[in-house]
């Protein structure tokens, strides 16, 4: 599981009481009289999953040793999250078009949808990837049936009623990109993450199970090497704050001293980037360390000077054409290893010639990064140019 950020408790508490879930379960049992019977529809149902009624004498009634549940929104938030998967027959209780075995399958549907967006992290995820989930609980058939889209629908329809999702929609870059990874013409937009208060209802879930799920700022004890694999899967925005984290637990001298010895150290250009970033934290004696490094001169001392140009530390015309070279595809096999090389690609201007920087900097990692740029460049002629330069290279065991 992917470290994650927790959110302070006001934020959650504020975000209990937003629920509008919540609200309909509140003013279910505030209007409860002798002719409310169970229905087995949506909020009786989950009223009564969540500990908030009982039946006697057929009639539903609150459970007075629960009833200050009424008045903590958070405790009853995570109440409400943890019984969610009884909501199916509910659902289906009042909608005819879900799926026939949609009550019995929804609590491990909701599971699974909760699992994949949490182990995203902070990324949102295009709910076309979603329905492939769906598709594995609810269908036999391997792509999503009509009814298991509706279904995906209805259910994040709930989640989001609870207040554990949120939806957005994907630019028309993010949209063709769905509709590569898709292999449908006309995906769907639909962006779905998890709201802070899931994230925190999950985690404890998760590790109340015995589930190894870190949360941002536990590892701060650790020696950066040790740390460092941990990120390597996370998203940015995690790297940051881990990293970040990392520092405020020590002193700025002690963090700039461990993470220059760990640039010397290491052999993986991403943790060289981690170990850069932990640099830019911590102010003055960061850049005073990577001068040290750069004045020792070879790759990482390449990369210091480029990552020190890049701060506006020393100037761009001290930098030398090896230590751009040799920095610049450091930067990029950093890039590859945590899966944003071929977005940069991307996004490269016509007229950079990334097959001969990565050519001429004699980087231990070029040839792996030409066999990318061979294959994803969007350029096709800057492609063949990389298939060659790679050819040459294997040819002259080089």
């Amino acid at each position: 599981m992917p470290p994650v950020q927790l959110p302070a408790e006001t934020e959650l508490r504020v975000a209990a009481e937003r629920s509008p879930l919540l609200s309909e379960l509140r003013g279910y049992v505030a209007g409860l009289d002798e002719s409310s019977k169970p229905n087995g529809t949506l909020i009786p149902r989950l009223a009564e999953a969540s500990g908030l009624v009982r039946v006697f004498k057929g009639k539903h009634v609150p459970v007075k040793k629960n009833a200050k549940l009424l008045d903590n929104a958070l405790a009853l938030w995570e109440r409400v999250h943890s019984a969610i998967g009884e909501a199916g027959f509910g659902i289906a209780s009042e909608d005819d078009a879900v799926p026939l075995a949609f009550g019995m399958l929804f609590p491990e549907l909701a599971s699974s949808i909760f699992l994949t967006l949490y182990q995203s992290g902070p990324v949102p995820i295009p709910v076309e990837l979603l329905l492939e989930v769906s598709a594995s609980v609810l269908d036999i058939e391997s792509a999503p049936s009509e009814p298991t889209r509706y279904a995906t629908g209805v259910t994040l329809d709930l989640l989001e009623r609870l207040g554990a999702v949120e939806r957005g929609t994907a630019d028309p870059a993010g949209l063709a990109r769905i509709s590569e990874i898709t292999g449908r013409p006309d995906p769907s937009p639909t962006l779905v993450s998890l709201t802070p208060i899931a994230v925190w209802a999950i985690n404890r879930t998760l590790r109340d199970s015995g589930v190894s799920a870190p949360v941002i700022g536990e590892a701060a004890e650790m020696r950066l090497d040790e740390l460092s694999p941990r990120l390597v899967d996370a998203a940015p925005e995690i790297i940051d704050a881990e990293l970040n984290a990392w520092v405020r637990h020590r002193s700025p001298s002690d963090a700039a001293s461990e993470a220059g010895e760990f640039l010397h150290a290491t052999t993986c250009p991403e943790e060289r980037l981690f170990a850069l970033i932990v640099l830019g934290e911590t102010g003055e004696i960061g850049l005073r360390t990577a001068a040290e490094v750069r004045a020792e001169g070879g790759l990482v001392g390449a990369v210091a000077a480029m990552w020190l140009s890049e701060r506006g530390a020393i100037e761009p015309e001290t930098v030398t054409r090896d230590e751009v070279t040799v920095g610049m595809t450091d930067h990029f096999a950093a890039m590859h290893a945590l899966g944003a090389f071929v977005h940069q690609l991307a996004d490269m201007d016509n007229g950079f010639d990334v097959v001969d920087l990565l050519t001429s900097s004699g980087h231990p990692d070029r040839l792996e990064l030409l066999e990318v740029v061979g294959t994803d460049h969007p350029d096709p002629k800057m492609a063949k140019k990389a298939r060659k330069a790679s050819f040459k290279l294997r040819s002259s065991g080089r």
